[in-house]
Parts: C-alpha cells; sequence; structure tokens
C-alpha cells in the first residue's frame, strides 16, 4: 500500500503536481508525503501523530487546490486513522471527477467497497437528478447533488432535496452500520398557472389589430399540446408505479418480508406524487384549453364584422364600382 500511496509508480497519487497548480498546495502536499513515509516506519502513538500531521498536510493542500492526488492520500490516511466515514465521502469526491483514469477509478471504487461494513451509507437518487442535498443542516453548504452516495453517522438523519423548478423535499431517514440505505425520490414540478386573458376594453371603434388574436390563439393552443404531453407522460408514469406497487404488496402479502412491506409503500408514495402532477397539468391543459377556443371565438367574431363592403354608382356617362375592405382582413 506505501508503494501504491506514495504514488513512484501510479499517477492517481504522484507527488508531481502538474505546473498550472499553486505553488503552495504542492508544498503542503509534499509535506503529506513525508509525514506519511515517516509513520510508515513508525509505531503506537508516534505513527498515529504522524499520520495526523499527514491529514492536516493534505486538507491544507486541498484548501488551496481540490486535486485528486491530495484527495487520495487524505482518503487512505483517515482511513488508517479509524475515521471510516470520512474516508468513505473522500474516496466518494475522488470517484465524482470525470477525466479520472479508469484504472484509477477502479482502484478508488475497490477501496471504498471494502469499507462499506464498517460504514452506514445513505443513498439518495431523484428523478429527475441533479437536485442538491443537504443532511441535518440546511444553513451550511450542500453534501453534492443527486445521484449522491454518502457515509454518515448510523441513527437518524434529516434530509433536504432542492432543484430549480421543482418542490423541495425534506425527509427523515435512519442510517445502519453495515447497511446501504436507498431513498428513491420523484421531484414534483413546480404548479404552472394557466394565463387568462382579460376582456380587451373598447375604448374607441377601432380595434386592435386582428393577427394578435389569431397568434395570441396559436400560441396558447401549443401551449395546450404541451401541457397535455406533460399530463399524459406522468399519467403513463403513474399507472407503471401502481402496476409496480401492486406487484410489490404482493410479494409482501406471499413473504412477509418487512423490506417488501417498505418497497410497497415507497412505491405508494411515488404514484400518489405523480397522480398529483398529472392532475395539475391536466387542469394546466384544460384551463389553457377554453383559453385558446375563447381566442379563436372572437378572432372569428372580428373577421365578420370586417367584412368587405361593396358601393356601385351608374349614370348615364358610365358605371363605377367601388369595394372597401379593412386592412388585414383578407385571408
Amino acid at each position: 500500500m506505501l508503494v501504491a500511496f506514495l504514488g513512484l509508480t501510479s499517477p492517481s497519487v504522484s507527488a508531481a503536481q502538474g505546473t498550472s497548480e499553486n505553488a503552495e498546495a504542492r508544498v503542503y502536499f509534499q509535506e503529506g508525503n513525508r509525514f506519511y513515509e515517516q509513520a510508515s516506519g513508525a509505531r503506537g502513538a508516534q505513527r498515529t501523530t504522524l499520520l495526523q500531521r499527514s491529514l492536516e498536510a493534505y486538507v491544507d493542500s486541498l484548501r488551496i487546490v481540490r486535486s485528486r492526488n491530495a484527495l487520495f492520500n487524505a482518503a487512505i490516511v483517515l482511513g488508517e486513522l479509524g475515521r471510516n466515514d470520512e474516508a468513505f465521502n473522500y474516496f466518494g469526491e475522488y470517484l465524482r471527477i470525470e477525466e479520472l483514469p479508469a484504472a484509477d477509478r477502479e482502484d478508488a471504487s475497490r477501496r471504498r467497497d471494502a469499507l462499506r461494513s464498517e460504514v452506514a451509507v445513505l443513498q439518495v437518487t431523484t428523478e429527475p437528478g441533479g437536485a442538491l442535498l443537504w443532511v441535518d443542516r440546511k444553513d451550511l453548504a450542500p453534501r453534492g447533488e443527486t445521484p449522491f452516495e454518502l457515509a454518515l453517522p448510523p441513527g437518524e438523519h434529516r434530509t433536504f432535496i432542492e432543484k430549480d423548478g421543482y418542490t423541495s423535499v425534506e425527509r427523515t431517514q435512519n442510517t445502519v452500520l453495515g447497511e446501504t440505505v436507498v431513498m428513491e425520490l420523484a421531484l414534483l414540478p413546480l404548479p404552472v398557472e394557466p394565463v387568462v386573458p382579460e376582456p380587451a376594453l373598447e375604448l374607441d371603434p377601432v380595434e386592435p389589430p386582428r393577427p394578435r388574436l389569431r397568434n395570441a390563439a396559436i400560441g396558447t393552443a401549443a401551449g395546450t399540446l404541451a401541457t397535455a404531453g406533460v399530463a399524459l407522460g406522468l399519467s403513463l408514469r403513474a399507472s407503471t408505479l401502481n402496476d409496480e406497487h401492486n406487484s410489490a404488496a404482493a410479494e409482501y402479502r406471499m413473504s412477509g418480508d418487512p423490506a417488501d412491506l417498505q418497497r410497497a409503500e415507497d412505491l405508494a408514495d411515488r404514484t400518489d406524487r405523480f397522480n398529483l402532477a398529472a392532475d395539475v397539468f391536466w387542469g394546466t391543459t384544460i384551463a389553457l384549453g377554453i383559453s385558446a377556443i375563447v381566442l379563436y371565438s372572437l378572432h372569428r367574431k372580428r373577421l365578420k364584422r370586417e367584412a368587405p363592403e361593396v358601393g356601385v354608382s351608374v349614370s348615364r356617362n358610365g358605371g363605377f364600382a367601388s369595394v372597401r375592405v379593412a386592412f388585414g382582413a383578407a385571408q
């Protein structure tokens, strides 16, 4: 482990930092490597002290630059100090680096999985993903974005999930040592308030140009189709979840397993949320549809008032005909 840690052959823990990294962070990183190397030859309280000094140096480096090398080394030192929760979470941050080489990702995943039996893990997923997650304290920075896996002390924890355009969620969840508790949430879109046009006030005989009503009717109709599509998708998803709930409930009645009961209850909760969201969108669809019909009716009524006027005049010297058409009324 020491050879891999010092990074003489592994690029993920190399002591040589890129030229773009801050020089002060590089000094702290090298100091952490030196203390760790000294700790490898020490025993007892002296080894613990050197490991703690090594960790402090890596943390100081991370305060300046969140480098993957310092993250990986700090996770290993935390594990050797028995601070398994923090080691698990440092490995998690390391694994969220997108450009991580495949070999380094596999090594870090193996090390993190080896800690699972020693920690209580909360795994949070949302539909859609990318929601911010807070645990226990909302006044601090979020712990990350869903999907997210976090090691916590065993016991009860409050979680807060937020995403722009969706209803915020607050849940309480118990974590158990040696187990991974999965929390799956379907986020509800914020209700869309239907736009109901107000009757036009006729201040004088001259009415607004006809294309405004026509374009408003077309835009409202397009909005009706869009909300209807969303509502249909939510309804179909709710139907699928309901089928899954019925299946899970049947499994529970046969097995009596509390895990099956929990799964059935979670599916029922998700089904209710999707049904509620579908009802909101169906209501919005109806309101928009009525608005489109009203606008189109006003548009047709105005066309009738703007029908062409034809005039004919005949005399001994000949005849004369005239046609008067309101501008913009012709089709």
